[in-house]
């Protein structure tokens, strides 16, 4: 059991090493990083502070939306690192933006704990799922691609943690994770934020004078 679950994880390792680039880990990294710091500008923001608590709680309900706005693009725009990406809905809840890599598909998710697995809803067992003929077969096949999950957490829009990692067919356990957070580069978050998030910022604002007015019509 233990030679076959080195296996696995050896053909992950490979798998991450041949698929996502230096210049994708920074471009997750970077944009992650971007989110949350234009998510911080909004909340220290002085419009509508008389209702701080609902201001957060949308700021954050929003951070998925800044992160896929400001990786797609930075994608369209100057996209060095080749990626492509859709946007699929699962049925239910908003729609989910997975970026391709050279034979590895991802997504973007916000999870506590690194050590912890993504919430197991039914797309991501489904997709994981797919990782048992890549595992049968050693490598990604042109019509499969391997699934992996980039997760993060942070602390008032401070990022703690930023991984990728694969998952087993199971959903049992992580068969590799690689941190992420080195990649980050102060001065390309910064015209990121300055050419991507400004605009998002200014739309964000709006929202919360809106929803401030009608909570004080109330």
């Amino acid at each position: 059991m233990v030679m076959f679950e080195s296996r696995n994880e050896n053909i992950a390792e490979r798998i991450y090493q041949d698929n996502i680039s230096d210049i994708v880990r920074h471009m997750i990294a970077n944009g992650i990083q971007t989110a949350c710091q234009v998510s911080r500008n909004i909340l220290t923001d002085a419009s509508a502070m008389g209702i701080p608590r609902s201001k957060a709680f949308n700021t954050a309900c929003n951070l998925t939306f800044l992160i896929n706005s400001t990786m797609t693009k930075a994608i369209d725009e100057n996209n060095l690192a080749k990626l492509t990406y859709d946007e699929q809905r699962t049925g239910h809840g908003r729609p989910i933006v997975h970026y391709m890599s050279g034979k590895v598909v991802f997504h973007i998710k916000k999870e506590r704990s690194a050590e912890k697995l993504p919430h197991g809803a039914k797309y991501r067992r489904e997709e994981t799922k797919k990782n048992e003929q890549i595992l049968l077969l050693d490598e990604p096949q042109e019509e499969v691609r391997a699934n992996m999950v980039v997760t993060f957490n942070h602390k008032n829009f401070q990022v703690q943690y930023i991984q990728i990692g694969m998952i087993d067919p199971e959903y049992q356990t992580w068969l590799g994770r690689w941190p992420l957070l080195s990649y980050i580069q102060p001065e390309n978050v910064e015209r990121m934020r300055k050419e991507y998030g400004e605009p998002l910022e200014e739309q964000a604002r709006e929202l919360i004078r809106k929803d401030f007015r009608l909570e004080m019509r109330r």
